[in-house]
């Protein structure tokens, strides 16, 4: 969703090729739907390629001196709060309304069609290595945040388990910051997602969106682990 967080996609897809390519191992993966976008700004990742490596934004109004919207700032619940600024220059411009652009709305045209029987739902971003649940819009806890927080630790201690780095699990607003119109939060008081969560892959900063190659396949793995662990446990009943 920000153009320039690379090892997103690039882990997405290795999730992708888990699913489909490793069926015998993973043979939970038949027993769930799983509706993957591997990019969700395309012209902005598109122009982070060709133009501007670190650009953030999608590519609203390109002829224009200040294009793009932060498409995590245009999503319709709590928009326009805390973190959301209406300057059109600024990397965290929210648009001039809640979903104007046409990539937050086919995120919430496909999570309104999918309904009640969506169970769960991941946003992909980079870097920090943390695993984050609503509220983001503010510091407030959900009223079910112990079964979040059991979730995404138990989807932590499976990246460790697989090899990979620690993540910290906790409330977005309290371990990153507080951000309105996120699209975790959306899927949580706007779709009414139980288990909706943000991970922010690696690492902590020391290459940040400047990720190597040769950590595309590592992140992947951690992306991979805590997708399985929460299928295994929405399988169980959770």
């Amino acid at each position: 969703i920000h153009a320039r967080e690379w090892i997103s996609p690039a882990s997405v897809t290795y999730v992708i090729k888990e699913l489909v390519e490793n069926r015998t191992v993973n043979a939970f993966a038949p027993k769930l739907d799983y509706y993957i976008i591997p990019v969700t700004n395309p012209d902005g990742y598109e122009y982070s390629h060709t133009k501007s490596r670190l650009w953030r934004k999608n590519r609203r109004d390109p002829t224009k001196a200040c294009p793009g919207v932060d498409l995590n700032r245009n999503f319709g619940y709590m928009w326009g709060g805390l973190d959301a600024s209406t300057a059109l220059c600024s990397e965290i411009y929210r648009g001039k309304s809640a979903f104007s652009e046409p990539e937050s709305q086919a995120i919430r045209d496909v999570v309104t069609k999918i309904g009640t029987s969506a169970k769960a739902y991941i946003a992909f971003h980079s870097y920090g290595q943390q695993i984050v649940y609503p509220w983001g819009y503010k510091k407030l806890l959900t009223n079910d945040s112990a079964d979040l927080d059991k979730m995404g630790k138990k989807m932590a201690a499976a990246i460790t388990s697989a090899g990979g780095p620690a993540y910290t699990v906790g409330n977005a607003a309290v371990v990153t910051y507080a951000a309105s119109g996120v699209s975790s939060d959306f899927a949580k008081g706007g779709a009414n997602i139980k288990y909706a969560y943000t991970i922010e892959l690696r690492d902590k900063g020391s290459k940040g969106f400047l990720l190597p190659a040769t950590q595309i396949v590592p992140t992947g793995k951690d992306a991979f682990a805590a997708v399985k662990t929460m299928s295994l446990e929405l399988i169980a009943g959770a």
